[in-house]
């Protein structure tokens, strides 16, 4: 096992994503004809295929001795033999003799002429903690003793994955032997491995080119002798198992196994029978003999993965996570979110490409050091959110009721500076005549200030009283809301209340300031009152901000404001308002008005007071008024305009409609008409 580092671990976990997304962008890391080692394997097919299938495995070695004298008459390079029999029927007890076919094969890859041993052979062993497992004697002296002996064990991380590959093993004496792929490049012309070394996968379907030990048999008792010269010249071959519940491993390959398409393995002689039954395959293992193959083609084409250095590692985690902390400060914790995942999304692109090219980045450490700079930022923000609300409380209450700023302390309320979009209630005031009062008072700026000043005093009042919030004055109109900056859900019937109680008040106000002070005639306010979805937050310049409504609700609501001129009525509100104010207030309908900058007519309605102080002949002439507003939307205008004359004559709405009434009359609506009307208002 890998004895390293949690960091230095989690650097290489990344190679196992990177694999899977070099494969998914880029396909195989090269094909199987540039391998250059080839790979014969024992596997299912072999164990169902005669002679295999009829012999134990122990008394196969006749049948190996014929696949090797082909491999060694091909002019296979070096041959690997990833197979260990430490027993053998070749005894005085049993078979005497049996294994000589297989003892000469190794003797004669291990000859160059005259001249002695090339060592061009290797076999197998397996070190254990207490024990050493490999071939029986007879093949060691075949094959010329230890120094052709290499161990096949593997080098796992502390997951049990195979990721990187010993360079060498400590033998007792002190010295160091190399491991079976080192020694197999060596002996193949490559030079040797200067360290233990990471393994760079290839991908994608039979990715070493692979025989099957029983066609490669058959194809050798063929005499099929250009076909092994074909598939094996030149090359480096590796003799092993590949099978479903043995020697396997799970590898930095894992994750690609999954997209191998089975193909059967390359055929020389017998064609390709699936196992009836079905094979058993363990994808996300894989089997040792190609772990092998794999480390030699990284040796042999100098393509060894490298990970990035600690120091460069830790300078680009650091600019990451500075550059991301920077922008996290700036960000509601949402889109911080979706930042996060982008950073770490491009640093693992950059990976990728990185990867293309042998060299390992950060992956794993980048996307732990993104998330966790995420929580830690946002957990530090919110560690100072009682700073933050002792700040808003302080900003606020420079422009808010007191009342109010008390409210956005505590700890269940919430309010974030900065936009954000909320179910709001929008309330604009108009006073009614105000140029006119404007132009008497035109020699008296102080006292036409004054009585603005006291008659927003008195607006102001009733609005915070009733939980709102005085938006801005403009000139002699007033903005307010209900649901920003604090939540409201009863905002609709608050709303409504504070623009009676205003009616009420604005009444004392001219009756005690107007005249009784001033010598003024009285003035009038209209009011429009619209509820649904709003832009709300900060807006202004870097020097000056001002907390706002804004959006199409609060369009609306000016707009409803002005209409009142049109009707005669005071106190007008939106279909979204009226839809939630319940029975507390009695409501009159007064029209589908398309109002200027909407393509779509709204429902508005004239509040007419509260429910439980409605008299009983008020909520008569009420239903008279929309009986006859039935008659209207039935085109039935003449008696419309005798039902609302027998109203008009203190409503002035009435007023309004039996006017109407009379031009549809000469000058009917198309067929098409929505009942609705055009307000040219401000």
């Amino acid at each position: 096992m890998v004895d390293v580092a949690p960091g230095i671990y989690l650097h290489r976990l990344g190679i196992d994503f990177l694999l899977y997304a070099r494969h998914a962008i880029f396909g195989p890391l090269f094909p199987p004809e540039q391998s250059s080692v080839v790979v014969v394997v024992i596997d299912e097919e072999t164990y169902r295929t005669p002679p295999f299938s009829d012999t134990p495995k122990v008394a196969w070695t006749p049948m190996l001795a014929r696949v090797l004298d082909k491999l060694n008459e091909s002019g296979a390079r070096v041959v690997g033999f990833d197979l260990i029999y430490p027993t053998t029927l070749d005894s005085r007890n049993l078979l005497p003799g049996f294994d000589k076919p297989l003892l000469k094969s190794f003797y004669k890859l291990g000859r160059a002429g005259p001249a002695g041993r090339a060592g061009r052979l290797v076999l197998g062993e397996t070190r254990l903690s207490r024990q050493t497992i490999r071939p029986y004697r007879g093949q060691v002296i075949a094959v010329g003793g230890p120094k052709n002996i290499r161990p096949l064990n593997l080098l796992l991380d502390a997951d049990d994955v195979v990721r990187g590959y010993p360079a060498a093993f400590p033998t007792e004496g002190g010295g160091r032997v190399a491991s079976f792929a080192a020694e197999l490049a060596v002996r193949s012309g490559i030079p040797a491995p200067t360290g233990d070394f990471l393994i760079n996968y290839n991908t994608g379907a039979r990715d070493i080119p692979t025989y099957s030990l029983a066609d490669m048999f058959h194809c050798a008792t063929s005499g099929n002798d250009e076909f092994y010269a074909r598939a094996f010249g030149g090359k480096t071959v590796l003799v092993g198992s590949s099978l479903d519940l043995e020697d396997r491993h799970m590898t930095a390959k894992r994750f690609v196994n999954a997209l191998d398409d089975g193909a059967p393995p390359r055929r020389c002689k017998l064609p390709y029978v699936p196992d009836r039954f079905g094979e058993i395959i363990q994808r996300h293992t894989l089997p040792g003999i190609f772990i092998h193959a794999a480390a030699f083609n990284s040796l042999a084409r100098g393509d060894a993965l490298v990970l990035l250095s600690p120091v460069a590692s830790f300078g680009l985690m650091a600019g990451m996570v500075f550059i991301l902390s920077m922008l996290l400060f700036l960000m509601a914790p949402v889109p911080g979110f979706f930042l996060t995942l982008g950073a770490i999304a491009f640093q693992g692109g950059a990976s990728v490409f990185a990867f293309q090219s042998g060299v390992v980045l950060p992956l794993v450490l980048a996307a732990l050091g993104g998330l966790v700079t995420f929580a830690a930022i946002y957990a530090f923000r919110m560690m100072l959110e009682d700073r933050a609300k002792r700040r808003i409380k302080k900003a606020f209450g420079q422009y808010l009721a007191p009342s109010i700023v008390e409210r956005l302390s505590q700890e269940n309320e919430t309010i974030e500076l900065g936009g954000e979009t909320r179910r709001v209630t929008v309330m604009f005031t108009d006073i009614a005549g105000y140029t006119k009062l404007a132009e008497r008072l035109k020699d008296q700026p102080e006292l036409l200030v004054t009585i603005l000043n006291r008659y927003f005093t008195v607006l102001t009042g009733v609005i915070e009283d009733h939980g709102g919030y005085v938006v801005s004055f403009i000139g002699d109109a007033v903005m307010a809301s209900w649901g920003a900056p604090s939540v409201d859900p009863l905002a609709e019937r608050h709303a409504v209340e504070a623009g009676l109680v205003c009616l009420e008040k604005l009444a004392a106000f001219n009756r005690d300031v107007m005249e009784g002070e001033y010598g003024l005639p009285p003035i009038g306010t209209r009011f429009g009152i619209n509820s649904g979805d709003g832009l709300v937050g900060n807006t202004g310049s870097a020097t000056r901000l001002n907390y706002t409504v804004t959006g199409d609700t609060t369009n609306l609501a000016a707009r409803l404001e002005g209409a009142n001129k049109i009707y005669g009525s005071n106190l007008m509100i939106g279909e979204e308002t009226a839809r939630r104010l319940g029975r507390e207030f009695v409501l009159r309908r007064l029209d589908r008005l398309l109002v200027v900058g909407k393509s779509k007519p709204t429902k508005v309605y004239e509040v007419v007071g509260r429910a439980a102080e409605i008299s009983d002949d008020r909520l008569a002439r009420v239903r008279d008024f929309h009986d006859a507003m039935a008659q209207y939307y039935r085109r039935r205008f003449a008696r419309a305009r005798d039902d609302f004359a027998k109203l008009a004559i203190d409503d002035p709405i009435a007023r309004v409609y039996s006017e109407r009434c009379s031009y549809f009359e000469e000058n009917p609506p198309p067929a098409t008409w929505d009942h609705s009307f055009t307000a040219e208002t401000k």
